[in-house]
């Protein structure tokens, strides 16, 4: 008989013995129930790098299939070892190579109740609400779909997360019939369907089908009620709310922090509460109660939970830190390094910053306009192997839009972040494009309608290049128009065109796209965006309003601008100063005396609110000039 050798399963000193131990190739051989302790290990550890990761599990699975045909526990043990590498896959973002190490266990017969759930973990993360359906129907034609609670309620979280209740719903009554809803598991999954959902009254229906059947619920269940019902300020909720939480006290629970918030508690007495009853404080209930201060924008008290956090021995985790560090990103009286050294902190506790973090980190840089620390820190987030999202690559557009006197050169930075973004995958949105549509807006110059040919040296951010109309039809071959002019038009037909609806434009990209065709001379451009937001009732700010009746007055086409102005009357929007002089001197050129001085009466009756608009101008102006100014 063999001997095995006892391996620790914990740390990178576990990692360099198991090395050690095969690569003596010595008759002692390490225990199946260690490689599998150490695969998990692997894989679950924050330390070791996903591709780390699935390449020492490669390195495991390697080593076993050498023993797997003579001893069974090793053989009982690969599968486990296999389901680890698929999860492995999955944090790496790679759910392709996933399914294919699934499939390969398939063919073998190694797929079971946690190699199932493995894969449904993955699509819910990285895939489609079509891909769990298709994964679902491909298990049951091959016969490999297991009747098993965990494997079901893994799907309804799938569904719950692709807002597909129906669903779930369905899957669940499958149980029912099935048998398998016999858990707290089970219904925990169907309430938290329910609450996703925002429907209290079916999470609260459940809660209770669940102990009709002799389930007690445990405090994580009841957690899922008090977030349910906590979210409808009304007299019944409130008053459940209140019997609930006196029979977790008979029942001597931990009570934690999250439930004395929605019976009216401030974190920081519900915190000493807690310590005067002997309950154990985690860092959960630290960061809610930091949460909680943030949300109302009282950063000193959550400065206080920190230090009460402090005092206590709570310590900080990535979370906490990712709480804080987001809050006082956004927070303009708060100095950028501060932030930093925050972060710093948090890596001196050999904790890892996740893609939150660094897009709080990358928001941070807007304040001093530091672009190359954004880019720096987006190097690092590939050195921690964090995958950046589509938030991330807003937040670098927005540390390019923050420069001062913009530049050709900002658009260029610009460009390169986009297609470093889309190189990663990372699929743009409606902000992602209204952001680059804003820094473009800025290099575009007041122009005449008709304007003269490009004067022979232009200016850098100025090319001029042939125009063609927004819908590519030839409009005027012996005009030519700024290449800025151009793009814009690009990326609004590209946005116009695009299948994903958080790609199409919304009323900030109406007005971006307006005001600067408006500005460049390009009315019919212009028109037909403006068409576009018509159709589409969506109602624009003013600004917009106002560039389109000018732009259309200085061509000549007064009627058409004073059509702007009966728009605006037809849904209600409020003109303002501009607007007033704007429809005056249109009336004025169409001659229309009696409209002049109906009018007049009317931006005299309307003087108050004209006059607190100038006030709020005047100190937005003020405030911008500030904040320009060195800290």
């Amino acid at each position: 008989m063999a001997y095995h050798h006892k391996i620790d399963t914990t740390g990178q000193a576990t990692w360099d013995r198991y090395r050690e131990l095969v690569a003596s190739n010595r008759n002692d051989q390490i225990a199946a129930a260690d490689l599998e302790q150490l695969s998990k290990y692997t894989v679950v550890t924050k330390t070791v790098k996903p591709s780390e990761a699935i390449s020492r599990l490669q390195d495991i699975l390697k080593y076993m299939s050498t023993r797997k045909d003579t001893e069974p526990d090793i053989k009982t043990a690969f599968p486990q070892c296999c389901n680890f590498l698929i999860r492995a896959y999955i944090r790496h973002g790679d759910l392709k190579t996933a399914r294919m190490v699934f499939d390969k266990m398939a063919q073998v017969g190694d797929v079971n109740e946690a190699t199932l759930s493995e894969m449904l973990s993955g699509i819910r993360q990285l895939g489609t609400r079509s891909q769990v359906y298709e994964f679902q129907r491909d298990m049951q034609r091959q016969g490999l779909w297991l009747d098993s609670s965990v494997v079901y309620c893994n799907l309804i979280y799938a569904l719950r997360d692709f807002g597909d209740t129906p669903g779930c719903r369905h899957f669940f009554q499958e149980m029912k019939s099935k048998n398998l809803a016999t858990t707290e598991h089970s219904y925990k999954a169907i309430m938290s369907v329910y609450r996703k959902a925002n429907l209290p009254n079916m999470v609260l229906k459940y809660f209770n089908e669940m102990k009709e059947a002799g389930i007690q619920p445990s405090i994580a269940i009841y957690g899922l009620l008090f977030q349910a019902l906590s979210e409808h300020d009304s007299e019944q909720h409130k008053a459940i709310l209140r019997s609930i939480f006196q029979e977790m006290r008979s029942r001597e629970f931990e009570i934690q922090l999250n439930f004395y918030l929605p019976l009216g508690w401030e974190p920081l007495d519900a915190l000493q509460q807690m310590i005067h009853h002997k309950h154990t404080v985690s860092v959960r209930d630290c960061n809610v109660g930091l949460a909680y201060y943030i949300k109302k924008n009282q950063f000193a008290d959550a400065l206080s939970v920190m230090k009460w956090m402090n005092e206590h021995k709570v310590k900080m985790d990535t979370y906490s830190y990712g709480i804080m560090i987001d809050a006082l990103a956004k927070d303009t009286d708060t100095a950028p390094q501060l932030v930093f050294d925050l972060y710093e902190d948090m890596k001196r506790h050999k904790l890892h910053p996740d893609t939150v973090v660094f897009t709080s980190l990358i928001s941070n840089c807007c304040k001093n306009q530091d672009l190359d620390k954004a880019l720096s820190l987006l190097q690092e987030m590939q050195s921690y192997e964090v995958r950046p999202n589509v938030y991330t690559f807003n937040s670098m557009l927005n540390v390019v839009t923050s420069m001062t006197n913009t530049s050709s050169i900002d658009v260029e930075r610009a460009s390169v972040i986009w297609t470093h973004m889309t190189e990663l995958g990372v699929q743009p949105d409606t902000r992602t494009c209204n952001i680059y549509l804003s820094l473009i807006s800025r290099l575009i110059k007041a122009a005449p309608i008709h304007h003269e040919p490009a004067p022979a040296t232009p200016l850098a951010d100025e090319r001029y290049i042939q125009e063609t109309a927004l819908w590519e039809e030839v409009e005027d071959t012996d005009r030519r128009v700024p290449e800025t002019v151009k793009e814009m038009q690009r990326m609004y037909r590209y946005m116009r065109r695009h299948k994903l609806e958080n790609m199409q434009p919304d009323f900030v990209t109406y007005a971006i796209v307006i005001s600067a065709m408006s500005t460049a001379g390009e009315v019919r451009s212009a028109m037909q965006v403006y068409d576009d937001a018509k159709i589409n009732r969506v109602t624009l700010p003013i600004p917009a309003y106002n560039n389109m009746m000018m732009a259309l007055q200085r061509c000549g086409r007064v009627s058409e601008s004073m059509g702007i102005w009966h728009d605006m009357k037809l849904q209600g929007v409020l003109p303002n100063n501009t607007t007033y002089s704007i429809v005056l001197e249109n009336c004025e050129q169409l001659g229309l005396v009696d409209s002049i001085e109906n009018i007049r009466r009317q931006r005299k009756l309307d003087f108050d609110r004209l006059q607190e608009l100038e006030r709020k101008r005047e100190m937005r102006k003020l405030e911008k000039h500030l904040s320009k100014r060195p800290q």
